[in-house]
């Protein structure tokens, strides 16, 4: 048997999805979500739910996706999904994992006996996310590139995995652009790194299938303090000449006794002993 591929129909997404919810009419899909109406194999009805079609009242459960980036005045991180599994109602949700439990169009239950597992990631710490999914009606192999999520009502639920673009969903802050310029023109501080382009370790994490599944970004990248770009001045009281002789007005230091490390130590040494055994 031939190894399935579904690159010469469909065009390879290049950017991820960014939300996930499951609808009961195919017609009442929330603004920015497309449903997923037919399978990706034989063209069947993708039904998540399948009454006999001899049902008086025959419910339909369908996938929606979106890749849009929601609009928002508060400055958060864009959220992406990077992974998806699908577990029995009488089983725990994963850590990190969030079940859609109702259907977003009229609040019903969204399966029966399972649960539609999301993982989602803020964008600045993954270069990996799921660009696609697709679901089988007749075929039971995975295909290539694609990642089984698991089935439901004898339907396959498979992924796949997309490198995200560089510059997408990244917020620069006007902060972090005045830093930048700073920089570029020899500023208070020339030598500080630039942001934009560390590139810190990777985290290769592969995915239940044996297939690699995502790229976790290090998290220790350099930040700018809130000090950063303030200049260092003395006091100018201190620095104000005297108008009669001229001399300043800083304080004698011939005044202070010289102390010797040793007796420094012995005189201020404080061993913090009530707050090692306050933490512990």
């Amino acid at each position: 048997m031939t190894e399935l591929e579904f690159s010469a129909d469909n065009v390879t997404p290049v950017v991820p999805i960014t939300a996930m919810c499951i609808i009961a009419d195919k017609n009442k899909a929330p603004r920015g979500f497309v449903p997923i109406t037919k399978c990706q194999d034989d063209q069947s009805e993708a039904d998540l739910w399948r009454d006999g079609f001899f049902t008086i009242s025959r419910q339909v459960r369908y996938i929606c996706t979106s890749t849009e980036i929601p609009d928002s005045n508060i400055r958060t991180p864009v959220q992406v999904i990077t992974n998806l599994i699908i577990v029995r109602e009488s089983d725990p949700i994963p850590h990190g994992y969030v079940a859609i439990d109702y259907t977003a169009d009229s609040r019903e239950k969204s399966l029966r006996k399972k649960y539609v597992c999301i993982r989602t990631e803020p964008r600045d710490r993954v270069v990996d996310a799921i660009g696609e999914i697709i679901i089988l009606g007749k075929t039971k192999k995975v295909p290539r590139d694609y990642t089984s999520a698991g089935d439901i009502d004898s339907l396959l639920i498979c992924y796949k995995v997309i490198p995200i673009p560089q510059t997408y969903g990244i917020q620069t802050s006007n902060s972090t652009s005045n830093l930048e310029t700073q920089q570029t023109s020899g500023g208070l501080y020339p030598g500080l790194p630039n942001l934009s382009n560390s590139t810190p370790a990777n985290l290769d994490v592969t995915g239940a299938s044996g297939t690699s599944a995502f790229t976790m970004k290090n998290v220790g990248a350099p930040r700018v303090k809130a000090i950063d770009g303030i200049d260092f001045k003395v006091n100018p009281m201190f620095v104000k000449t005297d108008s009669n002789d001229g001399s300043s007005k800083l304080p004698d230091l011939s005044q202070f006794n010289h102390l010797e490390q040793n007796r420094i130590d012995d005189k201020y040494n404080y061993s913090f002993a009530t707050e090692h055994a306050v933490l512990s």
